[in-house]
């Protein structure tokens, strides 16, 4: 079991955490559209009627990049309004950074008990999880993921799809029915 553990958390290592997140950061920029022009254009929203289903489907599938990019600002800017979640995030990237860059493995003494590199990984991730609870991270993020959803839901049902054009296979919906449609 701890040889499982063990080389599962060898395998990570900063480069590889790094490329996803440019990845992901990649895709979101990929499907961005206008905010000024498209997505907040106030001559753009009406008061839903039967086709708020439809309107939904298209417009996430349409401005999920917007969508995507509101969560993440909403996570930061409570990240940096609050100065215990932000200290403790610190402390522990910087923890993790300085243990998934060290050269070689290194041995760490703490009250006559020599750690190794999987048991050092595992105090670390202990700590990480205490600070986690203890700052409120988990419940910032449940905050913004709820806040986002209720405004995405309602601009996706309120936002007039006529002038959307959204490929099934690009935005993984089905096709709009064209313009004037929804």
């Amino acid at each position: 079991m701890q040889g499982q553990i063990g080389d599962a958390l060898k395998s990570v290592n900063v480069q590889s955490i790094a490329s996803t997140g440019r990845m992901v950061i990649g895709l979101t920029q990929r499907s961005l559209r206008p905010w000024v022009t498209d997505f907040a254009a106030p001559l753009r929203f009406t008061k839903p009627s039967d086709d708020w289903a439809v309107r939904m489907r298209t417009n996430l599938a349409y401005y999920r990049g917007n969508y995507a990019a509101i969560f993440i600002i909403m996570v930061i800017v409570s990240i940096l309004t609050n100065p215990l979640l932000l200290f403790s995030l610190v402390l522990v990237s910087a923890g993790w950074g300085i243990l998934l860059t060290q050269k070689g493995p290194q041995t760490i003494t703490i009250g006559g008990k020599a750690l190794g590199p999987f048991e050092q990984k595992c105090a670390m991730a202990g700590i990480t999880f205490i600070a986690i609870f203890a700052s409120g991270l988990s419940s910032t993020i449940f905050w913004a993921l709820g806040v986002s959803t209720v405004a995405t839901s309602i601009h996706a049902v309120c936002h007039t799809t006529e002038f959307h054009i959204v490929d099934g296979d690009e935005f993984g919906a089905p096709a709009s029915e064209g313009p004037g449609q929804a």
